[in-house]
């Protein structure tokens, strides 16, 4: 095998006083698609590029469009074909390609990518691995499914033994990940973002829509995605049905290729409306045709930030998306598009139509899309939190006048962090973290099913619990971040004790940030029930707060075995918030990424919860 790179020498040699040490970063990553993994590489690639204190490379599993927009950038790619080469092979050429780039930092994205990129990064003394997940896995079956367990439960020991750090693009997808097993200290979330100057159509919507055939009359919605099932264009083309008995002009857009196309066109035909819906195929005028739509429409059942949402939004489309994944960090319902259940094709339909109905109000949704886009998803800022990541891991500190830095790994270096593992030792070190991380998935198995035992026993017999409140003169309620549940219980408690209030109630988040305001819609939410946040912040759940409160309330299992690992010795007096509502559901879920109706429900299930609690309270404060 030889590299396809050409060969970039370690940065050692003499700079200027003023230069920034270049962190040397390679992006690994398979590369068999152009989906929206790979044009979100592209795109960060597109800045770090132009950064003076980046030195970047790639190598690539396959060749094809992110390989050439790479190279178009200037940047040195390898491709190792994953096609014509064993894993060994594979691993054997990564290793002697980050020897001969001096690289210090490794980027992987998919699974295959990460393992055999980490082996071939401890092998050639790279010593740190980041890893971006860009989504979850699609629903499988049979062998794949099996297959998919397997390098799953490869891909997530190796990155609990060996990341630095673990992006996810998306809040909701970082939560998911700290409950399915990945190490919840490496794992941060960094949106995906959109070059604005790229992002732009070439043709009118006029010259577009003749090519399309499509009249400048009819109403026109269009998707753009990948044909697969996690993507639920068949939801599409149900609603495509429905809104064609209110707008009989209307036409529909389906651009993109995959397995499910033969199956799609045959199910438009089935519903009687393949004159109205023109399948594209791949396309390499998506933004032309985007900016033609009147509508652009995501039916996905899961995403983290999808990329051909940001551009749609970029170009200013109004945008009809499910509420599912990354997609509400995105869209805000009613503000900057509209969000629908997924899998329900008659709400998608009435989205869309009320758009059809108002375009002037579509108009406005695009436009405040599209200046969400400017301000919170640009390229630009994505890259800036990306090079702060790599600071942070390699403590490359911004460029300062004074004596050139030490390069934090000659090339040479045989010992330390830098140190070449041989295969042997490097097996050794997958074989414990394997078995490392099945001990501690074990663990937290086991933590959580007694934890979640203690309550429902506390529930049939709730004797202690009642008499840690009938002693009680503190109370702390705990949530996450301090910014919706436990701010909102803590007052409700507090306003129905009114003059029984002999106890002082309090609150406070194990992963809040001091300071911080409460959660917009938990305010808004809150005053439904008669509850005043907008004077809340944020506090830390401390060693003092919980040694000073007689009685502490969580909100949902996991957060009792936090609780149980940081502060063993007040594990008799925490409790579920639910334990004295028996009809209740026993945890209170998060709503962070909700809409107004989930934040209700979770109140709902708040008050339902304090009401028992709140009569135990009353009831021993007026007793003799």
């Amino acid at each position: 095998m030889r590299s396809q790179a050409q060969h970039v020498s370690a940065d050692v040699c003499a700079r200027s006083v003023s230069a920034p040490r270049k962190i040397r970063v390679c992006h690994i990553m398979s590369a068999d698609l152009w989906a929206g993994a790979e044009v979100q590489v592209a795109t960060v690639a597109s800045y770090l590029v132009e950064r003076p204190d980046v030195q970047l490379t790639a190598v690539l599993f396959n060749a094809g469009m992110l390989a050439h927009e790479l190279k178009r950038l200037g940047i040195p790619v390898a491709v190792v074909d994953e096609h014509q080469n064993s894993a060994i092979e594979m691993v054997t050429f990564l290793t002697r390609f980050l020897r001969d780039h001096d690289v210090e930092v490794i980027h992987t994205h998919r699974y295959k990518d990460n393992v055999l990129g980490t082996i071939a990064a401890k092998l050639a003394g790279v010593p740190h691995v980041i890893r971006t997940v860009h989504g979850l896995g699609e629903p499988m079956r049979g062998w794949d499914w099996a297959k998919f367990r397997a390098y799953q439960a490869l891909d997530t020991a190796t990155l609990w033994y060996f990341a630095d750090l673990i992006i996810a693009v998306s809040k909701r997808m970082a939560d998911t990940l700290k409950d399915s097993g990945y190490n919840p200290t490496a794992i941060t979330h960094i949106h995906n973002g959109v070059d604005l100057r790229k992002v732009k159509p070439t043709r009118s919507v006029e010259d577009v829509r003749r090519e399309l055939g499509v009249s400048s009359c009819s109403f026109l919605v269009g998707t753009v995605g990948r044909l697969s099932p996690v993507k639920a264009h068949a939801d599409l083309l149900r609603a495509a049905k429905l809104i064609l008995q209110t707008e009989p002009d209307a036409r529909f857009l389906i651009v993109g290729d995959g397995p499910l196309r033969d199956e799609l066109t045959a199910l438009a035909t089935r519903l009687e409306i393949g004159h109205a819906c023109l399948f594209l195929g791949a396309r390499t005028d998506i933004n032309d045709l985007v900016a033609a739509m009147d509508i652009f429409v995501l039916p996905s059942l899961d995403e983290g930030i999808p990329m051909a949402l940001l551009e749609a939004m970029a170009l200013g489309r109004p945008v009809v998306a499910t509420d599912v994944g990354g997609i509400p960090e995105i869209v805000r319902h009613r503000a900057t598009g509209l969000l629908v259940k997924p899998r329900d094709p008659w709400a998608l339909a009435e989205a869309c139509l009320q758009l059809a109905l108002n375009r002037r109000w579509g108009q406005t949704l695009g436009t405040r899309a599209r200046r969400i886009v400017e301000v919170e998803f640009s390229h630009e800022r994505n890259g800036q939190v990306l090079i702060d990541a790599y600071r942070a891991v390699t403590g490359v500190q911004p460029a300062a006048p004074g004596p050139d830095p030490v390069p934090s790994r000659p090339f040479s270096d045989g010992r330390g962090q830098g140190a070449r593992l041989s295969t042997l030792n490097l097996s050794w070190e997958v074989a414990r973290g394997l078995v490392a991380h099945g001990r501690r998935k074990l663990g937290q198995a086991i933590e959580r099913r007694a934890e979640t035992r203690r309550m429902n026993r506390i529930r049939r017999n709730p004797t202690v619990l009642t008499a840690a409140l009938r002693s009680a003169r503190s109370i702390l309620i705990v949530c996450h971040g301090n910014i919706i549940r436990s701010p909102f219980a803590a007052r409700l408690v507090a306003q129905a004790l009114g003059d029984h209030g002999r106890v002082s109630i309090s609150s406070a988040g194990l992963a809040a940030i001091s300071g911080k305001p409460p959660h917009p819609t938990a305010v808004l939410t809150a005053t439904t029930h008669r509850v005043d946040l907008s004077n809340h912040t944020a506090s830390p759940v401390g060693a003092d707060t919980v040694a000073r409160n007689d009685v502490i309330f969580v909100m949902d299992v996991p957060q009792l075995v936090v609780m149980r690992r940081r502060f063993p010795e007040a594990r008799a007096k925490t409790f579920l918030l639910t334990c004295l509502a028996s009809d209740a559901p026993l945890e209170i879920s998060d709503p962070v990424g909700g809409d107004e109706l989930r934040f209700q429900g979770c109140f709902d299930h708040i008050s339902q919860a304090v009401h028992p609690l709140v009569r135990t309270l009353c009831s021993t404060a007026i007793r003799p």
